[in-house]
């Protein structure tokens, strides 16, 4: 080999090894729990994540030498994710058209985004959509149709009042029925996942609104602010204003 093509190669692997070390990229180790939480429809773990990781675009922006290149870079990253989230629920189970109807839209977003806290904060509500479609993938292969719909009955009903017998007429049973599929087939009574679900809500509304304790209380039909305070509590281990000092 030459003097000149040694010297060219030194040069070629001298570049490499400085873009690699000017990289800012989440490892794969890290994207893996994202995946993870996404397949299992954990929309806790998603939320936790974008927590751990909110320092990523002010490291992204650190290393580039301005702003709008730290963009490209975050734009085409948020494109990445979008794909790989959009292939790994299709192999979970997720139907194709509602994978690609998903990353479609958000990709959407990214192209309207003018900043790198929103493109940190789309790709987040990407993963949180896939969770949620894949939580219903789960459901539907885990439990019987009946309780499938009664579970979503109680979802997209949590900020009113759900009364037994609203349950059991949705699915055309009887209240005695209903009672007995859902701790058969959940191990838990009615009341209880109802509970759990408003806590689940409320712990999303605590970290990405600015609503107050009682506001929130009132929006997921708690009796009065007390009684929901009184049960975050006892589920979460610290009070709703502890939690959101915590996460925010």
């Amino acid at each position: 080999m030459g003097n000149i093509e040694m010297a060219n190669r030194k040069s070629t692997n001298m570049i490499l090894s400085r873009t690699r070390r000017n990289q800012t990229y989440l490892p794969y180790a890290r994207k893996k729990k994202y995946f993870d939480a996404i397949i299992t429809g954990d929309t806790e773990t998603i939320a936790n994540l974008s927590q751990m990781n909110y320092e990523y675009p002010t490291a992204l922006y650190n290393r580039c030498g301005s702003y709008s290149e730290a963009m490209n870079k975050m734009y085409y990253e948020s494109i990445c994710a979008a794909s790989e989230m959009c292939l790994v629920t299709i192999q979970a189970g997720l139907l194709d058209m509602v994978a690609y109807d998903i990353r479609d839209e958000f990709i959407k977003e990214f192209d309207n985004a003018v900043s790198l806290p929103d493109l940190y904060d789309l790709v987040h509500g990407m993963a949180h959509s896939y969770a949620v479609k894949m939580k219903y993938v789960i459901r539907e292969k885990s439990h019987s149709p009946r309780l499938v719909k009664m579970m979503t009955y109680i979802e997209e009903h949590l900020t009113e009042k759900i009364e037994l017998a609203q349950i059991a007429e949705h699915v055309s049973v009887s209240r005695t029925y209903a009672s007995a599929l859902f701790r058969e087939e959940m191990g838990i009574t009615i009341s209880e996942f109802i509970l759990r679900e408003r806590i689940l809500e409320a712990k999303r509304m605590l970290r990405d609104t600015d609503m107050t304790v009682s506001a929130i209380a009132d929006r997921l039909a708690f009796c009065s602010q007390s009684y929901f305070t009184k049960n975050f509590t006892e589920i979460e281990g610290m009070t709703p204003v502890e939690y959101r000092r915590k996460t925010v």
